[in-house]
């Protein structure tokens, strides 16, 4: 006698299905989807496909950077919590110790650090020589991003990369990092 298991081919049934209906469907491209969603400023699908992405590429530079970006949801940092913004400055620390050359990340650090301390009495302190040669290094599509996504008026940091945006992103120093 032949032995019949009906639930057992119920989920093999549901699981033919499944391939059936997603075979035809192309895969999502996380990478464009997340800089389509950062456009767009809907950050929680950026940072779901920027998760994505790190699943499968958990180095990938512009991924790990875009992440923390996105993470401050277009408002001023001192909107979050000190723990917070510390924890995501760490993970752009650990991108730059990384890829060196990662010149926005390090940007990005230095417009969350002037949003801190723009409530201080002084102010954020004015870019010396070193953070203006750093902003002549990141790339002005990258600046850009930094300016759209960063909501730090005060910052003289952003100033300079508003500044560096507005350049031709076909600069010589152009990196994809």
């Amino acid at each position: 006698m032949t032995e019949f298991h009906v639930a057992g081919q119920q989920a093999r049934l549901i699981q033919n299905a499944d391939i059936v209906v997603n075979a035809g469907a192309p895969a999502t491209d996380h990478r464009v989807a997340a800089e389509n969603a950062l456009r767009a400023r809907d950050y929680e699908s950026a940072i779901t496909h920027l998760k994505h992405v790190l699943m499968t590429d958990p180095a990938d530079p512009l991924a790990r950077y875009r992440l923390v970006l996105a993470a401050l949801r277009g408002r001023h940092p001192d909107r979050y919590g000190a723990r917070q913004i510390h924890d995501l400055t760490a993970r752009l620390v650990r991108l730059v110790t990384e890829y060196p050359d990662c010149h926005h990340a390090r940007a990005l650090a230095l417009v969350i650090n002037d949003g801190m301390v723009a409530g201080g009495p002084s102010g954020p302190p004015a870019p010396g020589a070193g953070a203006r040669r750093l902003i002549a290094l990141v790339d002005p599509d990258r600046a850009r991003e930094i300016v759209l996504h960063v909501d730090v008026p005060g910052s003289p940091v952003r100033a300079l990369l508003s500044r560096r945006a507005e350049r031709s992103s076909t600069s010589p120093n152009r990196q994809e990092f």
